[in-house]
């Protein structure tokens, strides 16, 4: 069964922005394959990033992602976008958290980005569906 999925709005970016979003969107299926090369991925470049990121600056970063890199846009996209997102925002020197959650009663998991205390560039509130089991945040010093 097929369904249709809307991809978010393209949005203009310079060629910094572009590239930065290019390459981060390279990056971050490769990062995140495995667990442990996800962890410390995250905490080399999240310890690097100067401050919290706020929710326009995240919101930002996952259509700048989406935008260079259209295979995020889909449904099915949810972790390497989310990654992708989250190393632009780092390079621009502040970074969201990352929260990876799971469906109750299911084996479904879905990856989201935290910025301001709520989730950002998500159709709506995961946490009504998802139960959150891990977040990346390093102003938290250490992944749970």
């Amino acid at each position: 069964m097929s369904f249709p999925v809307a991809l978010p709005p393209r949005i203009t970016l310079g060629p910094r922005q572009y590239v930065l979003a290019r390459a981060a969107g390279v990056l971050a299926p490769r990062i995140s394959v495995s667990t442990p090369r996800l962890e410390r991925a995250l905490a080399r470049v999240q310890q690097r990033a100067r401050r919290p990121s706020t929710a326009a600056e995240t919101e930002h970063a996952v259509l700048a992602v989406c935008t260079a890199n259209l295979q995020f846009g889909g449904a099915r996209a949810c972790l390497p976008r989310s990654v992708a997102a989250l190393l632009y925002c780092c390079a621009h020197g502040h970074t969201p958290a990352l929260v990876l959650g799971l469906k109750p009663g299911t084996a479904q998991v879905h990856a989201w980005l935290v910025a301001e205390g709520g989730p950002v560039g998500e159709p709506s509130d995961p946490t009504r569906t998802y139960t959150p089991i891990t977040r990346y945040s390093p102003q938290e010093k250490k992944y749970r």
